[in-house]
C-alpha cells in the first residue's frame, strides 16, 4: 500500500514503463514459429485468391478483345 502513495500509481507501473524484464514464456519459440506458419499461410491463400480473380479478368479481357477485332472496330 506504502508503494501506491509513494510511486502515485499501482505496484506494477514498473513493468509497464519497462523498469522489470519480462518473463520468457519455455514455448515462445514454438508459438512465433506457429504465428509466422499462419502467416505464410494466409498469404499464400490470398495470393491464390488474387490469381484467381486476375485469371477471371484475362478471360473477360479476351472475350471484349475477340468482340472488337471480330466487329471491325480495330
Amino acid at each position: 500500500m506504502d508503494d501506491e502513495v509513494v510511486f502515485g500509481g499501482p505496484p506494477d507501473v514498473g513493468k509497464m514503463l519497462g523498469g522489470e524484464e519480462k518473463e520468457e514464456d519455455p514455448d515462445a519459440a514454438k508459438k512465433e514459429e506457429e504465428r509466422q506458419e499462419a502467416l505464410r499461410q494466409q498469404e499464400e491463400e490470398r495470393k491464390a485468391k488474387y490469381a484467381k480473380m486476375e485469371a477471371e479478368r484475362e478471360v473477360m479481357r479476351q472475350g471484349i478483345r475477340d468482340k472488337v477485332t471480330s466487329s471491325g472496330l480495330l
